[in-house]
Parts: C-alpha cells; sequence; structure tokens
C-alpha cells in the first residue's frame, strides 16, 4: 500500500510565508513623515479602508487617527446623521458670554464649512504636530499647573484654556506632574491618567520665565481669547472645542473599560449596532441650588424639545444621562403618555453622584466614577442627535465634542446663556 501523503508541513509553510508578506506589506503601507496618531476601535466595528476622493490628499498623514468613520473611535458626522439632520428644520444655538456672542445654525454654509470633519482633521493635525516636535530642545515650554477645585467638567475647561494661551504663546504645553488635578487617580495627577499624552516632551527642569513658564489651570476664562495665527480667523466655539477634543483622546485603559461597560450594560453591545439614536443629559440638584440654573426642568421639558424631530426621523432609542436618579422613573411615566414609543438605553453607573460627594469618595474610588463619566460622555457624543442645558460644563463639554465631529445639537434648556468664564461645575 503507498505511503499516505503529510500536507501539514506544506500548509505551515504557506501559512508562515503569507503572514511574512502581510507584515512586510503593512510595515510599507503604514509609513508616514509624522509620528502616528493611535486608532484605539472597537473589535466589532469594520472601519472602512479608503478614504473619500475629496478628502485623501488633506488627510494622508492622518490615516492612523483617522478615517471615514471614527476619529479615535468618536464617531464623525457621516452620511447616515446627514441624512437625518437634512429632515429636520432649520435651528440656532446661541453661544453667548461677557466676551462672545456667536449663533450656529445647520443650515448656515459658514457653520457647516467651519465645523467640517476636514478641518477637524487638519486642526487636530496642527496640534499633534505642534506638541510632538522631532527635537524638544530648542523648544519653549508652559507648565500647567494649579488645576481647580471644581466639577470635572469646570477644570478641565481651565485646562483647555490654559492649553490655548501656551499655544497663543507658540509654547509647548506640558503638565506638572504629580499634578494636584481633584481626577487624577494615577501617579500623574494629570489629564494624563485618562487620556493620549498632551506632548512628547519632558518637563523642563529650569524655570527661567522666557524659555520655560507656568501657567495655572485655575483661574483662566476667556475674556480676551488669543489664538495662533494659523486660527485667528475661527470662531472661539469652534476653537475652544477643537483644543478640548485633543486633550481629551481617550486613551487605551479608558477607552477599553468604556467598551467593556458598554457591552455589559447594552444589547447588542456596542454603541454602533444602536445607531439612530438620542442622548439626553438631564442636569439638575446642586446646579439649581447654586443658581446656576433658573429651575431644574422636569423631563417632559426636555421631551418637548425634540419628541417631534424624532418622530419625523424614526428615531426610538434614547440615552439618557442625569446626576437625578427620578429621571428614570419620570421616564417611565413620558414614556406611557407617548404609548411608549421610546426604547431607552442605560449603562450600570451609580447616579446621585454630585461635586461634594465626590469629594468625599478616596481617590481610587473617585478614579472609577469619572470612568463612569467618560462613558457617558462617549455614548453621547456617539450619538446622532443630542439635548441637555449648555449651562452644565459637562454638557458643554459633550456639545464641543459634538461640533468637533461635525455635530449639531440644538435642542437646549431655555437659559440665558451659555457661559464660556470660569467659577462653572459640572
Amino acid at each position: 500500500m503507498a505511503e499516505k501523503f503529510d500536507s501539514t508541513p506544506f500548509l505551515l509553510l504557506g501559512f508562515v510565508l503569507i503572514f511574512i508578506a502581510g507584515v512586510f506589506i503593512g510595515l510599507n503601507m503604514n509609513k508616514t513623515d509624522i509620528k502616528p496618531f493611535i486608532l484605539y476601535s472597537s473589535s466589532n466595528i469594520i472601519l472602512q479602508e479608503e478614504l473619500e476622493s475629496n478628502q485623501q490628499q488633506s488627510l494622508h498623514s492622518f490615516s492612523f487617527a483617522y478615517n471615514t468613520t471614527h476619529l479615535w473611535s468618536m464617531r464623525l458626522a457621516d452620511e447616515n446623521y446627514y441624512r437625518i439632520i437634512r429632515r429636520l428644520p432649520c435651528r440656532t444655538v446661541n453661544y453667548v458670554d461677557q466676551s462672545i456672542n456667536e449663533t450656529m445654525n445647520h443650515c448656515s454654509q459658514t457653520t457647516i464649512n467651519e465645523f467640517s470633519v476636514k478641518e477637524t482633521v487638519n486642526a487636530q493635525r496642527w496640534f499633534y504636530e505642534h506638541q510632538h516636535p522631532v527635537d524638544c530642545s530648542n523648544k519653549k515650554f508652559a507648565i500647567i499647573h494649579n488645576h481647580a477645585w471644581s466639577g470635572i467638567g469646570s477644570t478641565i475647561h481651565q485646562v483647555v484654556w490654559a492649553f490655548g494661551e501656551a499655544l497663543a504663546q507658540d509654547r509647548i504645553a506640558v503638565y506638572e506632574t504629580p499634578g494636584n488635578w481633584l481626577y487624577g487617580d494615577c501617579k500623574f495627577g494629570t489629564l494624563d491618567c485618562f487620556f493620549l499624552p498632551i506632548t512628547n516632551c519632558s518637563i523642563p527642569s529650569k524655570i527661567d520665565g522666557n524659555q520655560t513658564i507656568r501657567i495655572p489651570a485655575n483661574k483662566g476664562h476667556w475674556e480676551k481669547a488669543r489664538y495662533p495665527d494659523v486660527f485667528h480667523n475661527r470662531t472661539l466655539t469652534w476653537y475652544r472645542s477643537q483644543l478640548l477634543f485633543y486633550l481629551m483622546r481617550y486613551n487605551a485603559q479608558t477607552l477599553a473599560h468604556v467598551q467593556h461597560l458598554i457591552a455589559q450594560s447594552f444589547d447588542p453591545p456596542s454603541v454602533d449596532l444602536h445607531h439612530p439614536y438620542i442622548a439626553l443629559y438631564v442636569r439638575r440638584s446642586d446646579k439649581v441650588t447654586n443658581r446656576e440654573m433658573s429651575q431644574a426642568y422636569p423631563l417632559s421639558q426636555y421631551f418637548n424639545l425634540f419628541d417631534n424631530d424624532t418622530h419625523q426621523t424614526n428615531i426610538t432609542t434614547i440615552y439618557i444621562n442625569s446626576e437625578d436618579n427620578n429621571v428614570f422613573n419620570e421616564f417611565e411615566q413620558v414614556n406611557q403618555n407617548k404609548t411608549g414609543y421610546y426604547k431607552l438605553l442605560r449603562v450600570k453607573t451609580r447616579k446621585d453622584i454630585v461635586f461634594g460627594s465626590l469629594m468625599g469618595m478616596p481617590m481610587n474610588e473617585r478614579g472609577k466614577i469619572i470612568l463612569e463619566f467618560l462613558t457617558d460622555l462617549f455614548i453621547e457624543a456617539n450619538a446622532d442627535l443630542h439635548a441637555g442645558t449648555l449651562t452644565s460644563n459637562w454638557c458643554r463639554l459633550v456639545d464641543e465634542m459634538r461640533l468637533v465631529l461635525g455635530k449639531f445639537s440644538p435642542y437646549y434648556t431655555p437659559e440665558n446663556g451659555h457661559f464660556l468664564g470660569l467659577r462653572r461645575r459640572k
């Protein structure tokens, strides 16, 4: 009888050759003139392989962070979003404070052009290249230090101001470490505990007031906003949003925690499998007692802001975030009055958390709460539509993230202004 032919060695050799060829091709495809951005994407998201023709040239060196659907795993406005927004009536949002009065309208070509994906990509690339020079030795620096004693939204917005001030002086911003950020539960004590590093440069050892200065992050505001020359024609709303987005790019550990918590709570276990949906942020409690909101709005009043539009666009899924656990009981009644139109998405997080209670926790427990907050932010930023209250620093974080992603949110409670200054808590 003829000896049976054993093909196993040949199959193994074939797999090895294919693997080596794949690695070689991948390395050549991924060569770039700048240091790569890291795209941490969910394993259940199939990312498009080619850039749209009108974006290929300007986005070529940005391909590590950007593709036609996501930027750092945040969903960019795409044709599905535009299909929804085109069916909505034109609306405006006024961003008002003592020093500015800016109006955005999603039907305005000026707004559309400024908050386009292309402009976002160019801005984020500029920030990255400025903050990640090939050689740090001949640069000027600004050390961001002394973080504010306030809610997470407020503290981040004041870091954003300090970052903007550093860029206006053509300096590379670095965090003082260990820092005193109230929410930094790692050895750095800065935003780097949760987000990608602000820079690749080390902290200068000598502060001479010229080559290196210090900028406090506990008293900055935008009364006299200053810009690098490349952005001097931009609105403050656009520029501030871009600064914030750069500082809040989730690092791998944060993103993994966020996606794990979503997978535990959602069925199916991914944000991308629930589109289209609207996200709603309901702010009450200390915002009202501190008179930063004129009143605690009932949930039905929030729904009145968008209910006609969600019916018009056939959006039936809603994600609700609030520190007030009573909101979810109110939802049952509101939805019953609407004959069960909405399906509620929730994540398994703790409620009734405000600044005072958060400060009473040990740092490691506080860090866990911040990861839950960042899960809420991820879900809200990735939503197709969003509603909330712009006197809340946290809601403005969401609004600014969404503007950078090319998404416009016109559903806000009728407060007197969108405050850009300080002394505002989460």
